[in-house]
This record gives structure tokens, sequence and C-alpha cells, in this order.
């Protein structure tokens, strides 16, 4: 459960920094200039990103067009936003039972 939160809680900082790096290029050029998932991720590995999108088209073609191009042209913050959102809610501490008295 911990690590569940752990990892949704990295998520949304995730989710906060790209946001952040939109507001501040918004703020810097004057144009809001929203940066798409598929753009981060070939910024920082391209050959994973070419790597991972062949491999779902041939391996899963229901999600290789449609839903991955859906979600990776997404900004860059909603992805992991809604990850980490969801791990932080499904991990959370659960209300303890106390026993009744007899």
């Amino acid at each position: 459960m911990i690590i569940g939160r752990l990892l949704g809680f990295l998520f949304l900082i995730i989710a906060a920094i790209a946001f952040l790096r939109d507001a501040l290029a918004w703020y810097d050029s004057g144009r809001l200039m929203v940066l798409s998932g598929e753009q981060l991720w070939f910024n920082l590995a391209p050959a994973s990103l070419d790597a991972a999108q062949t491999w779902l088209r041939d391996n899963i073609p229901v999600l290789g067009d449609p839903i991955l191009a859906t979600l990776l042209r997404a900004p860059a913050f909603v992805l992991p936003g809604v990850i980490g959102a969801v791990l932080v809610f499904l991990s959370r501490p659960r209300a303890r039972r106390r026993p009744r008295p007899a």
C-alpha cells in the first residue's frame, strides 16, 4: 500500500514538473505551447519511443494506433497526473473497523 502511494506521488510530481515547464515556457515566450507526451518521450529517449511504437503495432494492433496515438498526443502532464491520482486514490489508508463491544 505504501509503495502504491509513493509511486502515485512520484507520478504527480512528474506531472507537476511537466505542467510547470509548460507554464514557464508560456510566461517566457508569451505563447502557449503545450509539450505533448510524444515530444517529451522523443526528447528523452527517441530510440525507445520508436521501439515501443513498433512493438505495439506488431504485437497488439488494437492498441497500436488509436489508443497509443491518443495517449501520446495528450499534454505531457495529463497521463502521469491521471496515473498518479489513481494510484494515490487506490492505495489510500482504509478506515479501520473497531470491534464491537459485547
